[in-house]
């Protein structure tokens, strides 16, 4: 029977890969909720964030579809609101690419959120059981949120 020793070195190739394995699912799972949050937060916070990209000249155009989204800045300081763990990731990622709309597009945040929230409109009527009480009480919080009363 053979036994074979680790070195440090080898032991910290291990320890990087399984922190680098854990940190890209953590990443993963954090991302696939992104979408919705991002969408949650235009639709309560659409009433200010409209006129200020538009007084600013801050939409940023969806070549794909035509469509326009919040800048950069927006959308991130949104997320990073509502995922905090992302604040932990977004000052490395800056540093390796500065470009922001970069990052909003690997984010799964490269979308005009007025078209999502019409096709989310759209598939709720066509699901009667996403019209239920379940999404009155997501709007009455929506609501108390939005009042600050949460």
């Amino acid at each position: 029977m053979m036994i074979r020793i680790l070195s440090n070195k080898g032991i910290l190739n291990i320890v990087t890969f399984v922190i680098r394995i854990k940190f890209m699912m953590t990443f993963e799972q954090i991302k696939v909720s992104l979408p919705d949050k991002w969408l949650d937060y235009y639709q309560i916070n659409r009433c200010w964030i409209k006129p200020l990209m538009d007084s600013r000249n801050l939409w940023k155009p969806i070549p794909n579809n035509g469509g326009k989204r919040p800048c950069a800045d927006i959308i991130l300081g949104a997320i990073t609101a509502l995922e905090p763990e992302l604040a932990y990731w977004i000052p490395p990622f800056c540093e390796i690419e500065p470009n922001q709309d970069k990052f909003v597009k690997v984010l799964g945040l490269d979308f005009d959120p007025e078209t999502e929230l019409n096709n989310r409109e759209e598939e709720r009527a066509k699901n009667p059981q996403f019209n239920s009480s379940d999404t009155d009480e997501i709007e009455r919080i929506r609501q108390q949120l939005s009042k600050g009363e949460l």
